[in-house]
């Protein structure tokens, strides 16, 4: 290959590094500013992350935390409860292996709010607005974490989605996204193929490629200073919709260092890890999504977050409880329904749960997991339960807090809350109180304009 074309060739590859980098809180400025900031205050961030595993489309309160066993068949339901290790605590049986580490956690019972848009009540759960001024940009509670906390260990990213690939909707990446905080803090995505369930090793490797670009996109190899400052140049310009910052981030070496860090390549390699780990998370996407978060937070991501759905849907069972027969022509993916999603999700839930308290990283790392609402009450002519914000379930587990409890409780036939109502903006309060980080503090936005970062909501004081 002739040595000119040889160049522009890496430079195109560094371009996309960088991009990804940009994307994924590895721009270092704003963080080493405030470790600085930190230093002269003689304060020090506390060493704790969080894994969100979210359940777009809303899952069902009764086939999952909080059964109903008394109640009439057309509000129970097709499933039986099972005991669980938290006395008098039922589970659906659907999630016997969760039902096993209940003790490790942390049930709330009586998550509620009045709407029942997806979309909107998303950005609400990752945003903290229950009524956003649709003129604004609201930052993420990953991107807020990458912000304000950054990276835990040089080398790796603030903030990783994993996700599955294609995501259809761009509601997604506006709700995970960095708002009005710029590309900077915009997630690290790791993609994975949704169709087959099976989980493909390879497949993952080729979504982080950015990370194996490191393997030949080293400082030595990008060893001209002014070709690499008009590359890191062009990033404002091909991303001006993103309104990102304009010139060269003074820290733009460390960040190429960071691009380049093997401790990063390490931290997404899963065959690092034994045969039997990766079975006992299981052979399919959560499972070793889970698993991938898992090395993530040991290695100093600040904040993971794992979505289940590519459409941000799969738990929306309208047709079916059992077995969502829907067309899904957007994604090509398999059906839901708890026949389909309930297995892998036991698995892969009750796997991290255990894997934390062993590893004993349950002192620093708070997993929580949720959706947008819960399900009716009544299951519908077509078998299904439809959208019911009035009540739904919220899983933590972990952060060094009170485990072993539920929070909250709901009524006979699990359609509203009967103590302690408990909105999203509460349980944003409470990572934020995890992270170190207070939700009254202001952020800049493009307009100059200082914004809170969570305008209402209390910290979930049973858990502390």
């Amino acid at each position: 290959m002739p040595q000119q074309t040889q160049r522009n060739l890496s430079r195109r590859r560094f371009l996309s590094a960088s991009l990804c980098a940009g994307g994924a809180g590895l721009g270092l400025e704003d963080v080493l500013r405030l470790r600085s900031l930190a230093a002269e205050q003689g304060s020090v961030a506390p060493d704790t992350s969080v894994i969100q595993i979210w359940l777009g489309g809303g899952p069902s309160q009764f086939e999952t935390f909080d059964p109903k066993p008394l109640a009439p068949v057309e509000i129970r339901g097709p499933y039986r409860p099972i005991q669980s290790k938290i006395p008098g605590a039922l589970v659906c049986e659907m999630m016997p292996l969760t039902a096993g580490v209940l003790d490790k956690t942390a049930i709330i019972k009586s998550f509620t709010h009045p709407y029942d848009d997806h979309f909107g009540v998303m950005r609400w759960c990752m945003e903290g607005r229950k009524e956003p001024d649709k003129r604004e940009a609201y930052p993420s509670v990953g991107s807020i974490a990458s912000k304000f906390r950054g990276p835990r260990q040089p080398g790796m990213p603030a903030y990783v989605m994993l996700a599955e690939e294609p995501v259809m909707h761009h509601h997604l990446f506006d709700a995970m996204g960095p708002g009005y905080l710029g590309v900077s803090h915009s997630p690290f995505a790791v993609l994975q193929n949704p169709y087959p369930f099976e989980f493909q090793s390879d497949r993952l490797r080729s979504a982080t490629s950015s990370l194996e670009i490191a393997n030949d996109a080293t400082l030595d190899r990008i060893n001209d200073r002014k070709s690499l400052l008009a590359v890191l140049d062009q990033l404002p310009r091909r991303l001006d919709s993103n309104r990102v910052q304009e010139g060269l981030d003074p820290f733009a070496k460390l960040a190429l260092e960071l691009i380049t860090s093997e401790k990063a390549r390490r931290a997404f390699d899963l065959n690092a890890e034994s045969a039997a780990t990766r079975e006992r998370y299981g052979s399919h996407r959560w499972g070793q999504m889970a698993l991938l978060a898992r090395r993530l937070v040991e290695s100093g991501v600040t904040f993971v977050t794992l979505n289940t759905a590519p459409d941000c849907l799969r738990w929306d069972w309208h047709v079916s409880i059992t077995r969502e027969n829907r067309a899904q022509p957007d994604t090509g993916g398999p059906n839901t329904g708890m026949e389909w999603s309930g297995p892998p999700l036991d698995r892969a839930l009750s796997a991290l749960i255990t894997d934390l308290s062993e590893r004993e990283l349950c002192r620093n790392v708070l997993l929580v997991v949720w959706g947008e609402f819960g399900r009716t009450p009544k299951i519908n002519v077509t078998g299904g339960r439809d959208h019911w914000p009035r009540l739904g379930s919220v899983l933590l587990a972990g952060g060094g807090l009170k485990m072993g409890q539920i929070i909250g409780e709901s009524s006979h036939d699990g359609g509203l809350p009967t103590d302690r109502p408990i909105s999203p903006s509460d349980v944003l309060a409470t990572l934020y109180k995890h992270l170190g980080i207070d939700p009254r503090q202001n952020a800049i936005n493009l307009q100059g304009r200082p914004i809170p970062l969570l305008p209402d909501g209390n910290v979930i004081d049973e858990l502390f």
